[in-house]
């Protein structure tokens, strides 16, 4: 039988609305660990909070605004400090409070959060937008 082995992280979760509240400014302390658990891969990081050093688990919409932000190297998101949003969001059946993480200057709109341009999406040239060519008959059905 071939076993895994679990990586762990030394420190206190970080609480939402103890901790951590809407609107703070946390900052990034260390370049973060995969840790696997029941339910998947996640990305903790050790965090400063109001309260002192936490840990906090970095979800994928976390994780890509942070990338947009300060760039694919986790080392680099090292000190940066960074906006908490708290969303509640149906998580396993259950209503949560989901924490999200931007950059400092990100805003709130009437549809979501944006970054001070307005938006995250990038404006594609159409020339760059692939065409998928499929082979089809005269009627235009796919063989």
């Amino acid at each position: 039988m071939k076993v895994q082995k679990r990586v762990s992280i030394q420190g206190e979760w970080a609480k939402v609305k103890e901790d951590i509240n809407e609107g703070d400014l946390i900052k990034i302390l260390d370049e973060g660990k995969v840790i696997s658990g029941d339910y998947g891969d996640r990305n903790v990081f050790k965090i400063e909070t109001k309260n002192g050093e936490k840990i906090q688990s970095f979800n994928q919409t976390t994780t890509n605004y942070l990338i947009d932000a300060f760039g694919d190297e986790t080392e680099k998101w090292i000190g940066k400090k960074v906006k908490v949003w708290i969303v509640k969001s149906n998580v396993g059946g259950k209503i949560r409070n989901v924490v999200y993480l931007t950059a400092p200057d990100w805003v709130e709109g009437s549809d979501g959060y944006y970054p001070p341009s307005g938006g995250n999406i990038p404006v594609i040239d159409e020339d760059e937008i692939p065409v998928i060519e499929e082979d089809v008959d005269e009627d235009g059905n796919p063989f």
